[in-house]
């Protein structure tokens, strides 16, 4: 049958193709592969889109008898009417539509008709322009806003009479309507009667209107020929102020319509063109404002009030099909968005339910800009999707089969040429009375006598390129290695499926399809098939009441196929972890939430204001590989050291008072030493330290320390050189000092393998940076293999041996789950403890959890802010990109808007508290911060 149909168009295609450049033969053409009025409407189209009288006869003479036949007697009119030419195909003379024509005189108080189509052989007419600019067809005052459209009283006038002009020829072919006169003659009872009639259903819908609210009006009405042509038909707010809303069509075609003696209105079609749609607010304009170039409607029923339905009619509106062309929206800086179609499509009717029906919304079209404008993103985050990326098109389809009582949906989701998502369901004991009921129950107690049942359903995702195009862009937002992103998706979702459901065999298979699914993303498909249909209510209430819902849920018998493969069962029943294996439900964060990741500390001398490379933080999503746990820490050997003369050893004091590491634990006692070089006085340390490495060579400690007196001067080279001579010697600290000069390439070749070579040697004497840096690279994975037990290891290992900073890590590792149960109470006690002993990522992380309701119970927004501030004081550089660099965008509005209160109270904001960081805010907390030393 789609061979058949695709075939006829094609001939259709043709047929109009040449009588684009043969309008003579036109008619024997198409009318040679027209049969039925099943292909009237795509005949119509390329009439239309041809726009020529002679191809509107083409097809009035093919399809005579079809609806459509009356819709191009109209355009062939307007055509007709603005080329000057003489009319064919009927024997009379040319009589433009004055209610369709753009050049009919009108009354001062309507507004002007739209244009007709060229008939030029221009396509659709372009509606790309705001009817409500003062050009387009609608009115507009002096200042440009439109002016609000005058109606008289109902009850007092009607609608201004037209200037008369010549009578209508005869027609030929009484069984075919005609289109009215040039100046159709005064409207009549039965034509007024008609289009109020018509106007009271569609008031009804809305369950009536006042005088001066929003409701269906019209300037005139005209019958001719048995169809109504209406003007100005609106829903609009007519009350003399410019601030109007509603849908304004300035020609509407009714075609044969009738008043039943209940008062029920029905008609063959309803067809208008160039409508436009406004809403405004009490000051003005708002940002909607829409333009459609032509809606139809097959077969409008419009019940009354207190009507009895019909039979085949589930409730007071029913329509065969509905046709929405061209629809752009606009917003007060221009074009908006653009939709080509919407339509709705029904085919044979049984107990008030159609057999099948279609419904979609083709080419709902934004650009990257437009988009960003509509989403409040920036601009420059969309641009990577290319500019077709947001062209989305979705499409429900029902088909129906009475005589077995089976009901099937299907709902295809398209986005652009990236992916599509489709939808399957298979409903079986399915009747339109299921319908009645859902629409009637009043609580959902009265759906459990519902008889229909679920048969299957599938979920299929389909990809091209949306899966790249996205982890891509996510992964820059989170400024992570894109691979690196990519692969830690499938760990993070088994972690998240095994917290939540206890069910280790569930999250491993998913993880294990996502990961096939990501090395090669092209399908995934999510199948349920229970052996035997199940009741639909029914069931879904057991699952609902279930103590483990998961596990009811394997009564539908769930399956997951990846890239065509074989369906994978998903496995529900597993008996559930422990209750400590998981956290609360409700203490998950938002997904965006987690916790960005930690700045190394400074190096043990305290050199923060040193450039260094040093390992990537830790990450919240990250994959968990089966690593070895850290060997056995040795106890740390004190190398000998001769014993010298009184002056030497003076010598040598001077030099560890002045250049001594203070985390060094080969120092003598009572010596204080100096944390960072920075803080070393170069002028009195580099030669008393010269003097005392000439006194003592091969003394590793006095090595290091004349090394960290030249790096304090600016000797890089000379600086590594002796940190190696020491490091060879077994210096913990000349090792650990290494390693960061070999991650920042200072005075040695970069090279993040040496690094970690010398922090494998300075952790395993005991050396607590050492240690803290070791668990960083094993939580990353990037240059050993990853290992979250050991990390977590090392990290406790550093706390105990004075790394503050590594009670931020233990708090990351316990938010998000790495190597232990995800604990957020024990995240929030370390980063406590860390914001007690002063570490910036301390204070910001418990503002953090504050602020997404996962810390303290008793914590405000202003308290979570005041701390992440403490944060950013200190330079943290966590707080630098969520708080400054990404405008606070990760945080809730009531906490943005936090940060606001608590600069005001610091008096540095004076603005509103509206959550927005604009200039001012920023600007306020550049003068913070450099009041308080952090910036």
């Amino acid at each position: 049958m789609t061979s058949i149909r695709s075939s006829r168009r094609l001939a259709l295609l043709a047929g109009a193709a040449f009588l684009a450049v043969a309008p003579a033969r036109a008619d024997q053409l198409v009318a040679q592969v027209a049969a039925d009025c099943r292909e009237a409407k795509d005949h119509f189209e390329i009439a239309r889109q041809i726009g020529t009288p002679e191809a509107y006869q083409a097809h009035i003479d093919a399809f005579g008898a079809c609806p459509y036949a009356s819709f191009a007697r109209i355009l062939k009119g307007q055509a007709e009417g603005a080329g000057g030419a003489s009319a064919a195909g009927e024997g009379r003379a040319a009589k433009p539509d004055t209610a369709m024509s753009p050049g009919a005189p009108l009354e001062p108080s309507q507004p002007a008709a739209a244009e007709a189509p060229a008939g030029d052989g221009s396509t659709t007419p372009d509606v790309a322009v705001d009817p409500f600019s003062g050009s387009g067809g609608t009115a507009a005052g002096a200042d440009g806003q439109p002016a609000p459209v005058a109606i008289p009283d109902p009850g007092v006038a009607s609608p201004a009479e037209p200037s008369a002009s010549e009578a209508p020829g005869a027609a030929t072919d009484v069984a075919e309507p005609q289109p009215p006169a040039a100046a159709p003659q005064p409207s009549t009872d039965e034509a007024k009667l008609l289009a109020d009639t018509l106007a009271d259903r569609l008031n009804d819908l809305q369950g009536g209107a006042t005088e001066n609210g929003p409701r269906v009006r019209y300037d005139s009405a005209v019958l001719d020929n048995g169809d109504l042509f209406i003007t100005n038909l609106r829903l609009t707010k007519d009350d003399g102020t410019p601030e109007w809303s509603g849908f304004v069509a300035p020609s509407a075609v009714v075609l044969k319509p009738v008043i039943e003696a209940d008062g029920t209105f029905t008609a063959s079609s309803i067809f208008m063109t160039k409508t436009s749609v406004r809403a405004t607010e009490k000051n003005g304009p708002n940002d909607r404002v829409a333009t459609i170039s032509s809606i139809s409607i097959l077969d409008p029923r419009l019940a009354a009030i207190g009507a009895k339905p019909a039979s085949d009619s589930l409730g007071a509106v029913d329509v065969r099909g509905i046709d929405i062309r061209s629809v752009v929206g606009f917003d007060p800086a221009g074009e908006l968005l653009k939709i080509a179609a919407i339509q709705l499509t029904t085919n044979g009717t049984s107990d008030g339910l159609p057999q099948s029906a279609t419904f979609s919304v083709k080419n709902l079209f934004f650009t990257p800009e437009q988009m960003a404008r509509i989403s409040e993103s920036n601009p420059a985050d969309l641009a990577d999707l290319g500019p077709d990326f947001f062209d989305f098109t979705f499409t429900t389809l029902m088909q129906r089969d009475t005589a077995k009582r089976d009901l099937k949906l299907t709902e295809v989701f398209e986005i652009g040429k990236e992916a599509n998502l489709t939808l399957s369901t298979a409903f079986g004991n399915f009747s339109p009375a299921d319908i009645r009921l859902l629409l009637g129950a009043g609580d959902p107690s009265a759906l459990i006598g519902l008889q229909v049942s679920l048969d299957e359903a599938e979920m299929n995702f389909v990809n091209t390129s949306l899966v790249d195009k996205v982890l891509a862009i996510a992964a820059r937002q989170q400024n992570i290695d894109a691979p690196l992103f990519r692969a830690a998706i499938p760990s993070a979702a088994r972690d998240a499926i095994s917290n939540s459901t206890g069910n280790a065999a569930l999250a491993e298979t998913v993880a294990t399809a996502l990961r096939t699914f990501l090395d090669d993303p092209r399908s995934l498909r999510l199948s349920l098939k229970p052996e035997q249909p199940l009741p639909l209510i029914g069931s879904a209430f057991q699952i609902a009441g279930s103590g483990d819902p998961v596990q009811a849920t394997a009564m539908l018998s769930p399956s997951l196929s990846v890239n065509g493969g074989p369906p994978v069962p998903l496995v529900l029943s597993e008996p559930p972890a422990p209750a400590d294996a998981a956290p609360p439900a409700d203490a998950a964060p938002p997904a965006d939430a987690a916790p960005p990741a930690e700045p190394a500390p400074s190096a043990a001398d305290g050199s923060s204001d040193q450039a260094l490379v040093v390992p990537v933080d830790p990450l919240p999503l990250v994959p968990s590989p089966d690593g070895a746990t850290e060997a056995p820490v040795p106890t740390p050997v004190e190398p000998e050291v001769p014993a010298r003369s009184s002056a030497a050893a003076s010598v040598l004091a001077e030099c560890d008072r002045l250049a001594a590491d203070s985390d060094d634990p080969t120092k003598p006692a009572g010596v204080e030493g100096v944390k960072s070089p920075g803080d070393i006085d170069v002028k009195t340390a580099l030669p008393a330290c010269e003097a005392a490495h000439r006194l003592a060579p091969d003394d590793p400690r006095i090595t290091f320390q004349l090394g960290r007196a030249y790096q304090a001067a600016g000797r890089d080279e000379e600086a590594a050189r002796l940190y190696g001579e020491a490091a060879d010697a077994g210096q913990s600290v000349a090792q650990y000092e290494l390693a960061l000069a070999y991650y920042d390439g200072r005075g040695v070749e970069q090279s993040p393998q040496k690094a970690i070579e010398q922090l494998q040697k300075s952790a395993a004497l005991g050396n607590g940076f050492s240690k803290y840096f070791l668990g960083i690279e094993k939580v990353n994975g990037n240059y050993i293999p990853q290992d979250y037990p050991a990390a977590y290891q090392l990290f406790q290992e550093a706390v105990d041996f004075g790394v503050p900073e590594a009670l931020v890590e233990l708090g990351k590792m316990e938010y998000s789950g790495q190597g232990v149960p995800e604990d957020y109470d024990k995240a929030y006690a370390f980063y406590t403890q860390a914001a007690a002993k002063d570490v910036p990522g301390g204070y910001f992380y418990v503002g953090f959890m504050d602020s997404f309701g996962v810390g303290s119970s008793d914590a405000t927004p202003l308290a979570a802010a005041q701390n992440m501030m403490k944060g950013l004081a200190r330079g943290y550089a966590d707080a630098e990109e969520l708080i400054v660099t990404n405008s606070g965008q990760i945080f809730e509005p009531q906490v943005r808007q936090a940060f606001q209160d608590y600069l005001r109270g610091e008096g540095y904001y004076r603005g509103r508290s509206d959550g927005v960081f604009g200039p001012a805010t920023l600007q306020a907390i550049k003068a913070w911060r450099t009041a308080t030393n952090g910036g």
